[in-house]
C-alpha cells in the first residue's frame, strides 16, 4: 500500500502541466544531444526516454499514443543515424511525436490540463529541435565538445599542431561525423569537424582548413560536383 500510495502522489505531481513541460522538454534536449553525438547510445538517451517514460505513465496513456511516439522516435532514429541529410524521416517522426504526445496526453483524466502541457511543450520542443539541427552543430562551443567527446572516446590524436601544409589530404571518415566525428589520413586518426553535413562511414574526405585545434573536411564528390 505505501507503494501505491507513493506512486499516486508522484504521478499527481507529474500530471500538472508546468511538471509535464519541463519533463517533455527535458527529454527531448536529452535524446537530441544524444542523437547528434557520434557516440553509441549513452546516459543522455537513457534519461530522456526515462523522462517521456514518467510523462507517459503519470497521464494513463493508451498503448495508441505509446506506439505512434515509438515510431517516430524510430523514424528520427532512421534519419540521424542511417539516412541523414534527407529530411523525409525526420519530418515524419516529428509528426509521429507530436501525435503520440497528443493521443498520450489527452487520454487520460488531466484531458484540459494535458492539453495545456501538449501546446506549451510542442512548441517549446519544436524550438529547440530548430536550435539543435539548425544552429548548435555548427556553433565554436559545439564543435568543440563534439571534437573532445570523440576525441576521448576513440582515443585518436589531438590535432592542435597539425601542420598547416595538411590541407588538401584526403582520407576516409571511420566514425559517421554528425558533424563532428573520426578520419583516418595517412594511417593517422584524426577528430574532425564538417561544415554542418552529416557524413557516414566510409566516405572520402579532404581536408578544406585547418585552425587551430579545428580541422574542417568536405565530402570529396562534393568537392568535384
Amino acid at each position: 500500500m505505501g507503494n501505491v500510495a507513493w506512486w499516486s502522489q508522484a504521478e499527481a505531481f507529474i500530471a500538472q502541466p508546468w511538471v509535464t513541460i519541463l519533463l517533455l522538454v527535458a527529454a527531448c534536449l536529452l535524446l537530441f544531444h544524444d542523437l547528434l553525438t557520434p557516440l553509441t547510445w549513452g546516459v543522455t538517451g537513457t534519461l530522456g526516454v526515462i523522462f517521456f517514460a514518467l510523462v507517459l505513465l503519470a497521464h494513463a496513456v493508451s498503448g495508441v499514443g505509446v506506439a505512434v511516439l515509438i515510431g517516430g522516435v524510430a523514424l528520427l532514429l532512421i534519419e540521424t543515424h542511417l539516412l541523414p541529410g534527407r529530411g523525409i524521416a525526420a519530418l515524419l517522426g516529428f509528426g509521429l511525436v507530436f501525435g503520440g504526445m497528443y493521443l498520450s496526453l489527452t487520454g487520460g483524466a488531466q484531458h484540459y490540463s494535458s492539453g495545456f502541457a501538449l501546446a506549451a511543450a510542442a512548441a517549446v520542443t519544436i524550438f529547440s529541435v530548430v536550435t539543435f539541427f539548425a544552429y548548435l552543430p555548427k556553433s565554436p562551443v559545439w564543435k568543440q565538445l563534439g571534437r573532445e567527446l570523440v576525441a576521448q572516446a576513440a582515443g585518436t590524436e589531438t590535432f592542435s599542431e597539425l601542420p598547416s601544409h595538411w590541407i588538401g589530404k584526403r582520407g576516409q571518415v571511420v566514425t559517421a561525423l554528425r558533424p563532428v566525428g573520426v578520419v583516418v589520413i595517412e594511417g593517422r586518426q584524426l577528430t574532425v569537424v564538417t561544415e554542418g553535413e552529416f557524413l557516414e562511414p566510409g566516405i572520402e574526405v579532404e581536408i578544406t582548413e585547418i585552425a587551430g585545434d579545428r580541422i574542417v573536411v568536405d565530402p570529396i564528390v562534393a568537392l568535384v560536383a
